[in-house]
């Protein structure tokens, strides 16, 4: 690999890679300016491959045009924004394996107390569960923007990425913790949906477990409302996209006068007419 240049938020501890040269004016998680240069971390595997970006810039803004017309509550200045989302290569590691889950619980019965006990064993098979390698992106995001195809995969080089690469951070052992309770949540989860227990118990065994650290392609966006930060995340390779938006409190605000308003002339007219006479404003 070539030689890289790595820069961290003093803001958000965010960190960025990139090829010699390339400038990373504000920081791609928070849009905080403040960034210096560091160090890449020692003593953690690098990424083995990657995928490359499909979704072209045009079709991501168009993503976030959407989302931010997509509810009448968020502040206008959201909704007529232009966010400039950035590419960058997100650090994760990718994770198959088998879980047998032995599970008790309770279901809905004919008995006295409406209950009844149900339990089983049952083994899901997991080809791809990805796990955040760094500790900017949460897991809820990384699940949420969707399962990537690794047939596209890519041995990684720098010279090869197409975009800046945020650090890997997470060793393997810590990977594996959270790919085997991920694992387990989605086999809750699955247990729930085909059974519908009152309540559920289950102990899990993980095996075949197989792992390596990659890197997945994201549009990304961040913007601040007030003093929070939101953020905007859309899938390289699939589109599919997430984001957080603020609530125009002045719009609630508005719309509960309005409200109220309603109600005060309703109020009126009821009153008109149940005294069978007429209101002369002086």
């Amino acid at each position: 690999m070539s030689e890289i240049q790595a820069v961290q938020c003093q803001s958000c501890g965010g960190s960025v890679a990139a090829k010699p040269g390339v400038r990373i004016p504000k920081c791609l998680f928070c849009g905080a300016d403040a960034l210096v240069d560091i160090d890449t971390p020692e003593g953690i595997e690098s990424p083995v491959a990657f995928l490359p970006f499909v979704v072209a810039s045009d079709a991501a803004n168009e993503h976030f045009a959407t989302f931010a017309g997509s509810s009448f509550w968020y502040p206008n200045d959201l909704r007529n924004a232009k966010l400039e989302l950035q590419k960058l290569q997100l650090p994760a590691w990718a994770w198959s394996g088998s879980l047998e889950s032995h599970w008790t619980g309770l279901a809905k019965g004919s008995s006295a107390s409406g209950k009844r006990p149900v339990g089983g064993a049952e083994t899901l098979v997991f080809t791809q569960v990805l796990v955040p390698a760094s500790q900017s992106l949460r897991q809820a995001e990384l699940s949420a923007l969707g399962a990537y195809n690794e047939e596209d995969m890519t041995p990684v080089s720098e010279d090869g990425l197409d975009a800046p690469r945020e650090l890997s951070e997470v060793t393997r052992s810590v990977a594996r913790q959270k790919a085997q309770g991920e694992m387990r949540l989605r086999h809750q989860r699955a247990l729930k949906k085909k059974h519908s227990p009152l309540s559920l118990q289950l102990a899990s065994v993980v095996s075949d477990l197989d792992g390596k650290p990659v890197l997945v392609p994201v549009w990304i966006g961040a913007y601040r409302y007030g003093d929070k930060v939101y953020r905007f995340l859309v899938n390289g390779q699939t589109g599919t996209f997430i984001g957080d938006a603020p609530t125009s409190w002045w719009k609630v605000a508005g719309v509960a006068l309005a409200v109220m308003a309603a109600i005060g002339v309703i109020f009126l007219l009821f009153m008109v007419c149940a005294g069978g006479g007429a209101v002369v404003m002086r």
